[in-house]
């Protein structure tokens, strides 16, 4: 006789790192997790999606598709076909100057309903064709087959143009801040999401209500806004994490009971890189290094005088091109001269191609050939392979710097429409707009290199594993796990 699968419960903690976390641990920071870490499996190197952003990620890790397919770029990006700039909320001041409304109807609507491709499944959307129930906490990815009307909190009507209630597919169960919430005792001082405490608040409440779904997607945000000012080794983070965390394993009869009931799923979405302190020095100004073209400012909306774009994403820019061919030329020679540049890559037909402010030489890969990496992508690769820190062996390709870097480059580079070029800064530096966000003597994310790319991954209670540690890799694994009679 079949057993009923045990629910699945993926926790991610945002910003949480391999090296900061193995510290906690050793030193006695984090008896949850590191309870999870002796029972289960550990994976300290998962590669992420890029940009190594949330949004992009979840996405990844939701539809088990890079952005070429899901089509959600970044946190910042250029709609062509609108001729506007979407943003997802890079920062309080980028914010107002794009547009404060345009952001909450892309951010709570646009975001699911319109940008996430119909083309694609999210995990919730599947196990709701299969019958099972799914819950998601505080995740701004989130789209599922259940019909939910959601109304602006009051004081968001008070300050966008939005009065009427927006028709919107989420899980079966559905927590995100103020919008919406299992357990009216749960605070939620922020507008937009839950702060940590109402996360876990909400997770806690599903399991002693005992009507935990068949998966419970619980992202954890707080974290990556302390590692943001205070540098990636903030071990005070994790530790009240862990507190919060040891709660919830606290609501069964014993820790050991809650492996036995559940299957544990803790992991990161994105690294940080450490950032220098002095600001002319690690800022890359893009205005001031592209100045003489004409670069759209933040109030307005793309005039037809516009050559440049620009959308930046920390220590990843994408830098459109709404002048003609020249222009692009020009611009990649003008990017080529700033050391501090470590890739700069854009897409002719099938090709992509990468060249560095660093670095000599050009690097053009495609889709299909005689080259394979380890995760069975085959490709065709020829100049300056060292570019992307590749070696090549016996038609073998190996990476450095950047994992999985040829299908995650350049899926991002086939993630919607324009002529754009994709940056990425060195690490210890990060891209600067008009008024995006900079982290100083912190620490920041986006780019394509490891320190950014590489996330630890606890698996507790099953010895079913993903086949790669990719988390573009994850979604058939996850739905393998919920497969009735599964142990």
């Amino acid at each position: 006789m079949k057993q009923a699968p045990k629910p699945v419960i993926l926790l991610i903690i945002d910003t949480l790192m391999s090296t900061p976390l193995e510290e906690a641990v050793q030193t006695g920071y984090a008896p949850a997790l590191q309870y999870l870490m002796e029972k289960g499996k550990y994976f300290p190197h998962v590669v992420s999606s890029f940009p190594t952003m949330s949004v992009t990620i979840e996405s990844t890790l939701l539809t088990g598709e890079y952005a070429d397919k899901h089509r959600l770029p970044a946190l910042i990006w250029y709609d062509e076909d609108e001729k506007r700039v979407i943003n997802y909320g890079t920062g309080i001041k980028e914010v107002v100057k794009t547009g404060f409304s345009p952001f909450i109807k892309d951010m709570y609507y646009n975001l699911n309903n319109v940008h996430l491709s119909q083309q694609v499944k999210t995990i919730h959307e599947e196990l709701a064709e299969k019958g099972l129930d799914s819950a998601s906490i505080n995740a701004f990815v989130y789209r599922g087959n259940s019909q939910k009307q959601i109304q602006l909190p009051r004081m968001l009507q008070m300050l966008t143009d939005y009065d009427d209630p927006w028709e919107i597919r989420t899980s079966t169960l559905w927590s995100l801040g103020s919008f919406s919430k299992f357990s009216s005792k749960t605070k939620t001082p922020q507008l937009f999401s839950g702060n940590y405490k109402a996360g876990f608040h909400e997770l806690r409440y599903l399991i002693k209500k005992r009507c935990l779904p068949s998966f419970t997607f619980c992202v954890i945000q707080d974290l990556d806004l302390r590692v943001h000012e205070k540098g990636p080794m903030d071990l005070n983070g994790i530790k009240k994490v862990d507190r919060k965390l040891q709660k919830v394993l606290g609501l069964f009869s014993s820790w050991d009971h809650a492996l036995e009931k559940c299957t544990w799923i803790v992991m990161s979405d994105n690294g940080h890189a450490s950032m220098g302190k002095k600001r002319r020095q690690y800022v890359i100004d893009l205005r001031k290094l592209l100045k003489g073209f004409k670069i759209k400012k933040d109030k307005v909306g793309v005039q037809p005088k516009d050559e440049i774009v620009l959308c930046v994403n920390q220590r990843t820019a994408f830098v459109y091109c709404v002048g003609d061919q020249i222009i692009k030329n020009n611009v990649v020679q003008r990017l080529k001269q700033d050391k501090r540049i470590d890739l700069i890559a854009w897409q002719e037909g099938e090709q992509t191609h990468v060249v560095s402010g660093e670095k000599e030489g050009e690097l053009l890969f495609s889709c299909g050939g005689e080259y394979l990496d380890l995760y069975q992508q085959s490709w065709t690769i020829s100049g300056n392979e060292h570019l992307l820190d590749i070696t090549i062996s016996d038609k073998q390709l190996h990476y450095g710097d950047f994992p999985d870097a040829l299908a995650r480059l350049s899926s991002s580079l086939k993630s919607h429409k324009g002529n754009y070029l994709v940056i990425t800064a060195k690490p210890g530096y990060e891209f600067r707009s008009e008024a995006s966000p900079i982290h100083n003597g912190g620490a920041a994310h986006g780019s394509l290199h490891k320190q950014e790319s590489f996330v630890p991954m606890i698996v507790t209670g099953t010895n079913n594993y993903p086949e790669h540690e990719r988390i573009v890799d994850f979604k058939p694994w996850i739905l393998s796990l919920l497969q009735a009679g599964h142990t």
